[in-house]
């Protein structure tokens, strides 16, 4: 056999290595993964094709005993001290540049535990070899590359989405110095599947079920499942079968690959009816950081959909030490059980992992409104707080350390700050360069700017809206930006009841009359909420949006001015239930 180009000595001993573990007698002894998770011993036998009581739109399965070059077993050591360590799940192998990509379930992997002699091999073929061996490796063993495999984030985190229950992976060359394409020809080609073509005529199903590996072969027509999964009926796909691809156009070698054994209920509860996640553009997104080599998801810094439905409050400043040096924005987010959060920004658009600035409190869930700003001159902003019973707080220096430990009472409780609905901190023509001015929205709808507000209390009051109106009292979020130009004064956003968003410039000279329509009304901005602005990423301007929207999903709008929303950034995606 040749070797394929660019292979090294010690990718070959690898190889080597794990073949010496993963001998014929290990292979066959291998327990699905899914009979581990469940607490099953997988070594029953598949249940015969056609059994009594089965439908007819049930297909019948087949096994292929000569073995399908492109799917494999995909062989797993486990080291969380169970008694059957031997795993294994189906996998396939995909066409790409680098001859060496797979595609399984992400499941397979994501057990919380520790995994080791990683390996696929391709057209595994149970019963006794030439030499009397239990099983073929008519390809050999591919060892999986450390650290090369790209699972989406969502599939990651505590909850793990079924939307995305699958994983690609590089594997290295066999012990022959064979890349994986270079020895089993060419792979099977990964195809996007729009939701609305999740119906598919002509799909043939293939996996390995526990207690057989021998591939099993089914082929039939897919139908949508909930609008998000494709669903097949075949018989005898037992567990052992996750991963195993869903192919069409499928020659008996290869075909294009439109679906992997996982996703709903891990592939299903039945074995004869399978799901696979929708493949859409998030596979594709893993598939090209693999073929580019990208560094992998990681676990979201942000946690998930489910906590964030739970933000009743969001403002932005820079507190964190890091954040003040670099002129970067942070987000405080108060929580529906009092607790206050502070995430760094990571001038990349982003966020880092929450750090605690008070617990879980019952007092703090009578935080009626908040805001940041430069009200005692240091570089540091502080939180300013409207609580229920109208008194003002103000939290001086908030950072990783002080935490919200300097309090100073700026008005005790009083009938009129009740009736503050919003209060937005930002640089609105006070006459000097800090955010000290605080403009106010009123339960009556009055607007009023107060200037250079600080640790004494407010100073200067003016009207901008008188109360009655007939406009403000249909104003949601509201945030302060550089939206128009980079420095100087700067703008009012605002998210209307309507859908329709608007930035006001020069608000002290012009008051509202410098209007900028950045969505029309009826848009889809009437679902969003908690909208801030801060400096994430390209620069010091504050002009990147942070929307909450329903379903807990967390999006930044980047690099925003008063002409256009700026490009989107999913930081959580939404809950899917």
């Amino acid at each position: 056999m040749k070797r394929s180009e660019g292979v090294t000595p010690e990718e070959i001993r690898r190889a080597q290595e794990l073949e010496r573990y993963w001998t014929p007698e290990r292979i066959e002894a291998a327990v699905p993964v899914d009979a581990v998770q469940g607490g099953e011993n997988g070594q029953g036998p598949p249940l015969a094709p056609g059994a009594p009581g089965r439908s007819a739109l049930f297909a019948p399965s087949r096994p292929v005993s000569s073995g399908i070059p492109t799917v494999g077993v995909f062989l797993i050591r486990s080291d969380d001290g169970t008694a059957t360590p031997n795993q294994f799940c189906s996998a396939s192998a995909v066409t790409s540049p680098t001859k060496s990509l797979v595609l399984t379930a992400a499941h397979c992997l994501k057990s919380g535990k520790s995994h080791r002699n990683v390996a696929f091999v391709p057209g595994y073929r149970g019963g006794a070899s030439q030499t009397g061996e239990p099983g073929e490796r008519p390809y050999g063993l591919f060892p999986m590359e450390l650290g090369k495999a790209w699972i989406d984030e969502r599939y990651l985190s505590s909850s793990p989405s079924d939307d995305v229950d699958f994983a690609v992976l590089r594997v290295g060359p066999n012990s022959q110095g064979q890349l994986l394409e270079d020895a089993i020809g060419r792979g099977n080609t990964l195809t996007a599947v729009p939701a609305a073509k999740l119906t598919r005529s002509e799909v043939t199903l293939t996996g390995y079920p526990g207690g057989q590996k021998t591939p099993l072969q089914c082929t039939n027509a897919t139908k949508a499942f909930q609008g998000r999964f494709m669903e097949i009926t075949c018989d005898g796909f037992r567990t052992g079968v996750s991963g195993g691809p869903f192919l069409e156009g499928f020659d008996g070698s290869r075909g294009n690959l439109v679906g992997a054994i996982g996703g709903y209920k891990t592939g299903g509860l039945k074995d004869n009816i399978s799901y696979s996640s929708q493949f859409d553009d998030d596979v594709i997104r893993l598939y090209n950081q693999a073929v580019s080599d990208a560094a992998p998801d990681t676990v979201n810094p942000l946690g998930d959909a489910t906590t964030w439905q739970h933000a009743t409050t969001a403002v932005t400043g820079r507190f964190h030490s890091d954040s003040v040096r670099n002129d970067t924005g942070d987000l405080i987010v108060r929580w529906s059980d009092g607790e206050v959060s502070l995430y760094p920004g990571n001038r990349a658009y982003g966020l880092g992992k929450d750090i605690q600035l008070h617990k879980k409190d019952p007092a703090w869930e009578q935080a009626k409104a908040m805001t940041a700003g430069e009200f005692t001159g240091n570089s540091t902003d502080d939180l300013l707080v409207r609580w229920s019973d109208g008194k003002l707080t103000l939290y001086k220096d908030v950072n990783e350390t002080n935490k919200l430990s300097n309090a100073v009472q700026l008005k005790g409780p009083n009938g009129t700050w009740k009736h503050a609905e919003a209060v937005t901190a930002g640089r609105f023509g006070g006459g000097n360069t800090r955010r000290d001015d605080l403009v106010v929205r009123w339960s009556d709808a009055e607007m009023t700017l107060y200037t250079n507000v600080d640790g004494r209390g407010l100073h200067a009051e003016k009207q901008l809206a008188k109360a009655k109106n007939k406009t403000w009292s249909h104003a949601r979020d509201s945030a302060a930006g550089n939206f128009v130009t980079a420095a100087g004064d700067q703008d009012l956003f605002v998210r209307w009841s309507d859908g329709e968003v608007t930035v006001y410039e020069n608000l002290a000279a012009q008051g509202f009359k410098a209007e900028h329509r950045l969505r029309p009304a009826k848009s889809a901005w009437r679902d969003a909420g908690l909208v801030t602005a801060g400096a994430f990423g390209g620069g010091t301007r504050q002009d990147d949006l942070i929307a909450l929207w329903p379903g807990g999903k967390l999006v930044l709008y980047g690099d925003t001015t008063d002409k256009a929303l700026g490009r989107e950034r999913l930081l959580v995606p939404a809950r899917v239930s």
